[in-house]
C-alpha cells in the first residue's frame, strides 16, 4: 500500500494502467512474475493485489477515484506521506477515522474504534480451513457492499430511483409481473420516489421513496415527510432507502407510525440486499467443497 500511495505523491491523476507499469518496475517483476494468476486463473495476481490494495487505500480516505478508473492521492494521504512513513499495512489504517468508520459499518463484529468487538477472538492460525474460507468470503462481501454504495452515490438520483425499484422487484415484491415496479421520481412526484403493485389491479401498492445522500444521514423530518406523501397517495405501506443511514429520530418517527407500515433500509442494508438478491452483480467463481462418501466406501464393491 506505501509504494502504491508513494507513486501518487505528485497529485496527478494516474489511470489503473499507469498505476500498474509503476508498482510492477518498482517491485522489478518480470513477465512470468506478471503472468501469475489468482488460484481460480480469472485474473492476474498482481492486478488482484493492487484491486485490493486501492480499496483499502480509498477506504482510508488517501486516494480517491475522480474518475473511473482513474486514482488521485487526497490531501490527507499528502500529509500522511510527509511523516516519511516506513510502512503501511492493515494496522497502521487503524489510525484513520474513515477506515475504522468503513469497518464498523460493514463488519457487525467491529466497534466504533475500528477493533475487533470479540476480545478471545482466535488466531487466524488456529481457524479451520472451512472457517478461513468463511472469513476471506465475508471479507470480500464487505469489500463488494462498500464498492455498491460507492458506485450508487456517484451516479444519479434517477439511476438511484431506478435501482431500488429492481431491487424490490428482485426480493419478489410485485413478482406478478415485469411491469409491476413503477419509478416515478420527478418534479411533482409528491415526495413518491416508486411504486410497487402488489397485484394485477393495484389495489395493494407500496409507496417508496429514494434518498441518495453521499455524506447526511435521514431525518425524523425526511420519514414525516414520506408518511405525509403516503397518506396524499392513499398508500399504507412504504419502503424508505437511502445509500446513508438514519438518525435515532428517524427510526423512532417511522417505528411510531400508527397509519402506515414503514420499512427503512440503510446504506449497508441496501448493498447487502443487492449482493443476496443479485443486483448489479455477477458471479465470479463458485467453488465446491467436498467430502468423503462413507455409505460409498461402506457398501461391499
Amino acid at each position: 500500500m506505501l509504494p502504491f500511495l508513494q507513486n501518487l505523491n505528485d497529485g496527478n491523476k494516474q489511470p489503473l494502467n499507469q498505476v500498474m507499469e509503476n508498482l510492477a518496475n518498482h517491485f522489478k517483476l518480470t513477465p512470468e512474475d506478471l503472468a501469475l494468476q489468482v488460484p481460480s486463473g480469472k485474473m492476474g495476481l498482481f492486478k488482484n493485489r493492487v484491486s485490493w490494495t486501492k480499496s483499502y487505500l480509498k477506504n482510508a480516505g488517501l486516494v480517491h477515484y475522480p474518475e473511473r478508473g482513474v486514482y488521485q492521492i487526497t490531501p490527507l494521504g499528502l500529509d500522511f506521506l510527509k511523516t516519511n512513513p516506513k510502512k503501511l499495512r492493515m494496522q497502521e489504517l487503524l489510525q484513520f477515522p474513515m477506515y475504522k468508520e468503513w469497518r464498523f459499518n460493514f463488519n457487525s463484529n467491529v466497534d466504533l474504534q475500528g477493533t475487533d468487538k470479540e476480545s478471545n477472538k482466535i488466531d487466524e492460525e488456529e481457524l479451520t480451513p472451512q472457517e478461513r474460507l468463511t472469513t476471506t468470503i465475508d471479507a470480500i462481501h464487505q469489500q463488494l457492499a462498500s464498492d455498491i454504495l460507492d458506485t450508487l452515490k456517484e451516479n444519479t438520483f434517477q439511476y438511484f430511483e431506478k435501482f431500488v425499484v429492481q431491487l424490490l422487484q428482485s426480493m419478489g415484491y410485485g413478482g406478478f409481473r415485469k411491469d409491476s415496479g413503477i419509478v416515478t421520481g420527478a418534479i411533482g412526484d409528491n415526495g413518491i420516489d416508486g411504486v410497487i403493485l402488489q397485484d394485477v389491479l393495484g389495489l395493494e401498492s407500496v409507496g417508496i421513496q429514494a434518498k441518495r445522500y453521499t455524506t447526511n444521514n435521514a431525518g425524523s423530518g425526511d420519514i414525516r415527510n414520506f408518511i405525509g406523501s403516503l397518506a396524499v397517495k392513499g398508500f399504507n405501506k412504504g419502503v424508505f432507502l437511502t445509500t446513508s443511514s438514519f438518525s435515532p429520530e428517524a427510526i423512532k418517527t417511522a417505528s411510531e407510525s400508527k397509519q402506515h407500515k414503514i420499512i427503512l433500509i440503510d446504506g449497508k442494508k441496501l448493498a447487502n440486499l443487492a449482493i443476496e438478491f443479485n443486483v448489479g452483480v455477477q458471479v465470479e467463481q463458485i467453488i465446491q467443497l467436498k467430502r468423503i462418501d462413507m455409505d460409498f466406501f461402506d457398501d461391499t464393491l
